[in-house]
Formats: C-alpha cells, structure tokens, sequence
C-alpha cells in the first residue's frame, strides 16, 4: 500500500516563487495603469463615502490596485531589498497623494454639508480592524503564491479596506473635519501595516527570503525597459520635429519657384 505524500502548506517549487517575485512587481508597477485605476477608483469611492452608499464604496474597491505595491513592499522586506523596499515606498507614497487630492477636490466642488455615518466609520479605529487588516494580508499574501487561490482577492481587497479611509482623509480636510481626517489617517495606517506585517510572515514561511538578486534583477530589468521607452519617445518626438521643418523648407521652396 502506497502512502500519499501531502506537502507542507507553505510550500512551493522555486519556480512558483519566481514567477510570484515577477508578476507581483509587474501588477505594483507605478505605470499609467495603476494610476488610472487608482483614480478612477478614488472617484468611485469618494462619491460612495459622501453618498452614504456602501454599495458604491464596495464597487470602487474592487477596482483599486493599492493593495500590490503593499504586498511588494513586504516581499521587499522578507527578501532584504532596499531597492524593492525603495521602490514600494515610493509607490504607496505617491499614491497616498493622489488618492487624498483626488478626494479633496471631488468633496471641495460637490460640497457635502457634513460628514455621513460611512465616512465615520471609515475614521474610527479598533483592534478589530488592525486583526482583519492582518488576516486579509495572510490571505492576500498565500492566494498570491497559490495562483489557483487567486480568485479570493477581490474579496480580500473589500475586506480590508484600504482606500475608503484614505478618500475619507482628502474629504476631512476639505471639510475641514480634524477628528474625522485624523481617525481616517490613523486606520489606513493601521491597515497598511497590518497587511505589510502579514505579507512578511507569509513569504518568510513560503521562503522567499532568498530571492533577493532575483527580485532586484526584475526591478532593473522594469527600469531599463522605461529607460528604452523613453528614448524610443524622445526619438519619435525628434523625427516628427525634422518632418515638419523638411515640410515647411519644401512649401518655401515652392513659393519661391
């Protein structure tokens, strides 16, 4: 009789955990993308908070992309790139911004009259959010690295509610609500570091650790790719410059004959 080998839980081939490194710094790339996403999902989720629609709110939820460079920021930390650790941080910083501006100016033209019961919600901040945080960042984390699990992260990106506090920051401050944007500031935070923490533990335990050259290779390779981009830009930019003056000598040379 044959024995039936289980693997560990966290367990994954070499292979998996660099196809992992690779698309995740893909997905949490500061592109065009991420950020038309990220404002198009500020929008739906600010209109959501001074509505009072948690279906709203829901629906801009889904479609924020500020949980990947979270998670590049903790498989940064568990591979001890300072490079990638760089990189994540620069992109949630710059996203922070973006979100709370974009927020600011949606709430400063409608010009709520005050704060809804959604937006304090958003403001308020208990241990129970930091354990769901957590939990939704080893959920994050595992379904990242068990591709076919993947399917639970939309569900994940609700459960931890990463953008409704930060839209709730940027309406705070056009409100002029020092408690609310305080409270709001506080919880997203919360959340960051709960799923940072978590992100950690979970591709410690699968064994990322090591994939350090790796992950800094995929990085350099996402910076000479841009670099190559803007050259071919600069070079398209120069060669429809000279068309149009070779345009404009022919029509002169043609007045003149």
């Amino acid at each position: 009789m044959t024995k039936l080998k289980i693997k560990p839980v966290f367990w994954t081939s070499f292979f998996d955990q660099k196809e992992t490194v690779e698309i995740l710094t893909e997905e949490s790339r500061a592109s065009a993308d991420f950020y038309v996403l990220l404002a198009g999902s500020t929008i739906i989720t600010t209109l959501g908070l001074l509505m009072n629609s948690s279906v709203v709110i829901i629906g801009g939820m889904l479609v924020a992309p500020l949980l990947f460079p979270i998670l590049a920021l903790g498989m940064g930390v568990t591979t001890s790139s300072k490079q990638a650790i760089k990189r994540s941080l620069s992109i949630i910083g710059e996203s922070i911004i973006l979100v709370t501006v974009i927020a600011f100016f949606v709430a400063f033209l409608l010009n709520p009259n005050g704060a809804t019961s959604m937006m304090e919600f958003a403001s308020q901040t208990t241990i129970s959010h930091f354990l769901i945080a957590f939990v939704s960042g080893v959920v994050a984390s595992f379904a990242w690295v068990r591709q076919n699990v993947s399917a639970s992260l939309p569900g994940v990106a609700i459960s931890v509610a990463l953008l409704p506090p930060l839209a709730t920051v940027g309406i705070g401050i056009s409100m002029f609500e020092k408690t609310i944007t305080s409270g709001a500031l506080f919880l997203f935070i919360i959340n960051l570091l709960g799923i940072a923490l978590a992100s950690v533990i979970v591709f410690a335990l699968f064994g990322f650790s090591g994939l350090q050259k790796i992950q800094e290779k995929v990085i350099k390779e996402e910076a000479e790719m841009e670099k190559i981009k803007k050259q071919i830009r600069k070079t398209k930019d120069v060669a429809e410059r000279i068309g149009t003056e070779d345009e404009i000598v022919i029509e002169e040379i043609k007045e003149k004959t």
